[in-house]
């Protein structure tokens, strides 16, 4: 893929699928750094339920895996209490105020990356500590303030540099360097290798404010004061009434029922509805009866995925939603999008989307459930990895780019190549749409499924396929997680696939039907997830971006 934003990219070369991280016991948590999982547990073993290690877990992904673990971005948790149902914070960052949309285009009329994307100018309100603060108050066994002066003493220890995180710092060196505050923490003279120690006391401070003062601090307090400053003296939008006014939104998650069990996830602006029209529009019989992984299982596969990009369009916003999202997840609908599919060849996107009458990425994911049946499973952002790349002067934490994630053109390509839509257009104080789609499943009211993904649109084509696997096929996660990836998001009508792909014979049939196959050159997904097995939860961690599975043995 070719595009205004190559600068931002760190491409990956072909390498051999590594090992998935597994655990088995009474609570179990997988996230995308040791570190942080580790964490999870000792709060799990210390009297912590899942609040208390959620909590734990979203403020060191911070110090352990900085180009998504945020202060400074948002995204959507998705929980279950026992014994209650399921529930959504929407902590999506929102638009400042003051910012309209000709400040991010050029003379010529196109969109400027490097204002949407990069830098001050790039970011948005951000949702992450109000969101986790209100989830650990309600529900949490544990105190916030103690549970964070832990998290303080890990940052000014510092973080244990994986290969995977080296490789990204050194891509990305050069932009982070235009941020002083990131240039300090994150920008070395010498290449990061895997091993090092990558301390940060100004973050130590930052989290030992919000220990002693809470949330207040970062929306109204000294916190506010130093990322409006700072913002505002290099040429951001952001204010501090932007900061005072922001609210997390709690929602009611979308379902479906698939093989017995309620898949639930996010609602628009998030990406959850994406991928129940792909469940839904494979649960079918002739789906059903495909043997799992083989070309026609893929073939379905990628068809959904088209047509749930393509269903996209009229809907993914901040935006009132009409009559066509209102009957997207019925089963009227579902079968009228599997009549579409030919059984034996790809189907061009615009071919599909004269068919539907429809006019033509960093994430991290973290997932927990304690012995008590808690369950969280929680999607967040800074867009892009690192976010705008600046970090907050004297804070010692990163900012989202998220303005990025706004449309400013019908029909222009973002970063991840996704089309722009009308519903997406930016607008002062809105919401960008996401494809975050943090999952739970549940079987007679239990949490028997948490999991989710980082990767932009690839995110929804991941977990269906996931979850099509598991709960149609009976597969289990561990050779799931591990096995090589495909993904089709429409425009541009391309399937791709993660370089080093393992299956040669797999993407042959498959252009044999008709599809333009091509390499990602970057690796789709990582998947964390819990999975009930009996009396016990089996944690799963992806390799791609080395993380960690553990368990609570009592």
């Amino acid at each position: 893929m070719t595009n205004q934003y190559n600068d931002f990219r760190v491409t990956m070369a072909a390498r051999a699928p590594g090992q998935v991280s597994l655990a088995r016991g009474k609570g179990a948590v997988a996230t995308a750094s040791r570190q942080a999982s580790e964490l999870a547990i000792q709060v799990l073993q210390g009297g912590g339920n899942a609040f208390d290690a959620a909590f734990s877990t979203a403020f060191s992904l911070c110090i352990y895996h900085p180009q998504a673990g945020n202060l400074g971005g948002g995204g959507y948790l998705l929980f279950q209490p026992k014994g209650g149902t399921p529930k959504v914070f929407n902590y999506r960052e929102q638009a400042p105020r003051g910012a309209t949309q000709k400040d991010f285009l050029r003379l010529d009329g196109s969109v400027d990356p490097d204002r949407t994307s990069f830098g001050p100018t790039s970011v948005c309100v951000p949702g992450t500590v109000k969101a986790f603060f209100e989830l650990q108050q309600r529900h949490g066994n544990l105190k916030a303030r103690d549970l964070l002066l832990a998290v303080a003493q890990r940052a000014r220890d510092g973080a244990v540099v994986t290969q995977y995180e080296a490789d990204c710092l050194n891509r990305l060196g050069p932009k982070l360097a235009t941020s002083p505050e990131a240039r300090r923490i994150y920008v070395r003279d010498n290449p990061f290798q895997a091993g090092d120690l990558l301390p940060n006391p100004d973050l130590a401070a930052t989290l030992t404010t919000l220990a002693q003062e809470g949330e207040q601090a970062f929306y109204r307090g000294r916190i506010a004061e130093q990322i409006v400053a700072d913002l505002q003296a290099h040429g951001g939008f952001l204010a501090a009434e932007d900061l005072a006014d922001y609210a997390i939104r709690e929602v009611d998650p979308i379902s479906v029922e698939i093989a017995g069990r309620q898949v639930w996830t996010v609602p628009p602006e998030g990406g959850g509805a994406m991928l129940l029209d792909i469940l839904s529009t494979l649960d079918q019989a002739a789906f059903r009866g495909c043997a799992y992984g083989g070309p026609e299982y893929y073939h379905y596969l990628a068809q959904a995925s088209k047509m749930a990009f393509i269903d996209r369009m009229g809907y993914l916003g901040d935006m009132p939603l009409g009559p066509d999202y209102q009957n997207l997840l019925t089963r009227e609908s579902a079968a009228r999008r599997f009549a579409c599919i030919h059984p034996a060849r790809d189907t061009p996107t615009d071919a599909l989307a004269a068919s539907l009458k429809v006019a033509g990425k960093n994430t991290t994911h973290f997932a927990i459930i304690d012995a008590e049946g808690n369950a969280v499973s929680n999607s967040y952002t800074m867009n892009l990895r690192y976010g705008s790349k600046w970090a907050v002067a004297g804070a010692g934490f990163l900012l989202n780019g998220s303005i990025d994630s706004f449309s400013f053109i019908e029909g222009k390509e973002n970063y991840f190549g996704v089309i722009g839509s009308t519903p997406n257009l930016f607008a002062p104080g809105k919401r960008p749409a996401s494809n975050m789609a943090p999952v739970l499943v549940t079987s007679g009211g239990t949490a028997e499924m948490v999991l989710g993904t980082p990767g932009g649109p690839t995110i929804p084509t991941t977990l269906a396929t996931m979850l099509t696997a598991t709960l149609l096929h009976g597969v289990d996660p561990q050779p799931l997680v591990r096995a090589s990836r495909l993904h089709h998001q429409g425009w541009p009508d391309t399937l791709y696939h993660e370089p080093g792909f393992d299956r040669p014979d797999l993407l042959a049939a498959l252009a044999d039907m008709g599809y333009k196959v091509k390499d990602k050159q970057e690796l789709i997904s990582d998947v964390q997830g819990v999975f009930r097995r009996g009396e016990e939860v089996l944690a799963v961690s992806d390799y791609r971006r080395e993380g960690l599975a553990l368990a609570n043995p009592g």
